[in-house]
């Protein structure tokens, strides 16, 4: 089996991938996709694989929205959703110190831009968290190329941010030491002071649905969230069972992905930090049954399991 890293445009072992083609001609082969949700045909794996003649291609994929007449799409499980355990009931409040929640460690385009947003403009209203260091090694995960695509002007505040990198909360930083979320993780406090987390997740472009724990946390922490993914993405989690925030602000950015989607939760944003504390209390109160509920399907496991793809 070949194991494929990529991004949501870009196969990163590509040479790899053409000899592994050319030695297995008319053979059984078998891809794994990592990372775990990429839209195959985004990133031009098919027409690829359509240049040779194989017995069978089985493709491992966490995307459930994944399909192909010709080639077998084999689904794993999603393992963000697996049970989660109670929280003390103290961390499900807002102290009202902070609004915003920027939670990042890849510097993708949609995390320099939206951290970078409220890094120049609402710093004093926000906690942001971003482990990803600049080095040598690590300069070509900043994703300023895409960045220029979304808004051209957001290059600027994402090269302050990039400058005070890396900004940690915590030390140390579990998140990038241990390759993955732990909710005992000292971060999980910063959640009292918060409002509204700043999601950018894991895949942001094509047709793909996948939930990581980037949104698992702000629900088991009973905190709303705006998202920067893929397009319908909110549309898959009502699916699932969950109640997203249209009834306390416009979610009409889910029809969107990339620039137009960037565009209009910048917007959001702004909206947002205008807001007075007063009002933000309120919101939060009246969200209170959302909140409570989406954390009780995590709990409960009693989320829908399969969802409808949107035409």
């Amino acid at each position: 089996m070949l194991h494929l890293g990529c991004t949501s445009d870009r196969i990163w072992n590509l040479h790899e991938l053409i000899e592994y083609l050319s030695a297995n001609q008319h053979k059984k082969i078998s891809i794994a996709i990592f990372p775990e949700a990429i839209d195959i045909e985004f990133i031009g794996l098919y027409r690829l694989l359509d240049c040779f003649n194989f017995e069978q291609v089985d493709i491992f994929t966490d995307n459930p929205l994944e399909r192909h007449d010709k080639y077998f799409i084999r689904l794993r499980t999603n393992q963000w959703f697996n049970k989660i355990q109670p929280t003390d009931p103290e961390l499900h409040t807002w102290n009202q110190s902070k609004k915003f929640f920027c939670f990042y460690h890849r510097p993708t385009a949609g995390r320099l831009g939206i951290a970078g947003h409220v890094f120049q403009n609402y710093k004093r209203d926000a906690h942001i968290h971003f482990s990803s260091t600049v080095d040598a090694d690590n300069l070509d995960q900043f994703e300023l190329d895409k960045l220029l695509n979304y808004q051209t002007t957001s290059v600027e505040s994402a090269g302050r941010l990039i400058n005070s990198l890396p900004m940690l909360l915590s030390s140390p930083d579990r998140y990038t030491a241990c390759d993955g979320y732990y909710f005992d993780d000292p971060l999980t406090n910063f959640y009292q002071d918060i409002l509204v987390d700043l999601v950018v997740e894991s895949h942001v472009a094509g047709n793909t649905f996948f939930p990581t724990e980037k949104t698992v946390r702000p629900m088991w922490m009973k905190k709303p969230f705006v998202a920067f993914a893929s397009k319908n993405y909110l549309c898959y989690l009502r699916q699932l069972g969950f109640r997203t925030f249209h009834e306390f602000w416009s979610e009409d950015y889910d029809g969107y992905e990339g620039r137009e989607r960037y565009i209009r939760i910048l917007d959001l944003i702004d909206q947002l930090a205008k807001k007075s504390t007063v009002k933000l209390n309120q919101m939060y109160w009246d969200m209170k049954y959302t909140l409570d509920h989406n954390y009780n399907l995590l709990y409960n496991q009693s989320y829908l399991k399969k969802i409808t793809p949107i035409p």
